[in-house]
């Protein structure tokens, strides 16, 4: 049986970009870990891979990438940051799943979460999209290095490769991004054949209740409730009870009991949460209203 023929490294790197990188776009870090692992392996497709003549180096991945630049494989584009290149193929991408290329942690949230959904008839002019805080974004990009590289991660750092970084990104497309750093970015779901990051229908839910200023405002929010919790309600009480705060239980409690006309027992259960005497508000960035609900102890300020 015959050896099979060796492929040049360059060609090797070209290939596997074409063959199996399915995303609208490439950052210098995700091509560099591409390149470490060809590298190291030094096979791609059953084909030995001949290796640069030196040791791994930065200069090695700016010649590859240049490379791949010159061949068109990977295309630089205006209005993406410089540490992104466009994948051919990939023109139908929308500016959602080229933002959940860009930031592995983030995710499409809030407005344009409800857009996705089917729960809202607005058609958002902004991309809403959540991340982690600048503490806890380092903290997963260094357990994604590590989880990425293993043996390997001397070597990524000793070659001085790019790091894995975070970029703000303000328009793609003509379409605005709005982003709100978190720790608690971590609750979404995977869809379009994992394209695309966004908040589950019941977290959905949650974050009109907690953030209705970035969901079209606390009168949007009431009315989308009105005409479809009754329709996710099970995935809207698990979600309240598993990560709603009891402010937002009550929040929610008021519309679903007194503005849905939705009665279960799981939801009376969130009247223990109310405060009474206090001065909650429907709608926490609102003014106080005299209007108030006696069971939810909750001034109705919408």
């Amino acid at each position: 049986m015959s050896t099979p023929h060796p492929i040049a490294w360059r060609d090797a790197l070209d290939l596997k970009i074409r063959e199996e990188f399915r995303l609208p776009v490439i950052s210098n870090h995700a091509l560099a870990v591409a390149l470490i692992l060809l590298l190291d392996k030094a096979e791609y497709a059953g084909r030995p891979v001949r290796l640069p003549r030196s040791a791994l180096a930065r200069t090695t991945f700016w010649s590859a990438r240049q490379t791949l630049i010159e061949r068109g494989a990977l295309l630089p584009e205006r209005g993406l940051p410089g540490s992104v290149l466009r994948i051919p193929g990939r023109k139908d991408a929308s500016p959602g799943e080229i933002m959940c290329a860009i930031d592995p942690f983030g995710h499409v949230a809030f407005l344009s979460a409800m857009e996705f959904h089917g729960l809202t008839n607005r058609l958002p002019k902004i991309l809403y999209f959540a991340t982690f805080d600048t503490t806890s974004w380092r903290q997963q990009a260094l357990q994604r290095l590590t989880r990425e590289l293993g043996h390997l991660l001397e070597a990524f750092r000793e070659a001085d490769l790019p790091p894995l970084q975070y970029s703000s990104i303000k328009r793609l497309n003509g379409v605005a991004i709005e982003t709100l750093r978190t720790k608690e970015a971590g609750h979404w779901r995977h869809a379009l054949d994992g394209a695309l990051r966004v908040t589950g229908v019941g977290r959905t839910f949650l974050d009109m209740i907690k953030r209705p200023d970035l969901c079209g405002g606390i009168r949007h929010v009431i009315e989308v409730f009105e005409a479809h919790a009754q329709a996710y309600l099970t995935a809207i009480i698990a979600e309240f009870n598993t990560h709603g705060g009891k402010i937002d239980c009550v929040r929610a409690g008021y519309i679903l009991n007194e503005r849905c006309g939705i009665h279960r027992a799981e939801i009376d259960a969130w009247v223990a949460h109310a405060s009474r005497g206090g001065s909650r508000k429907l709608d926490a960035k609102a003014e106080y209203s005299p209007e108030f609900s006696e069971k939810w102890s909750l001034s109705i300020n919408a």
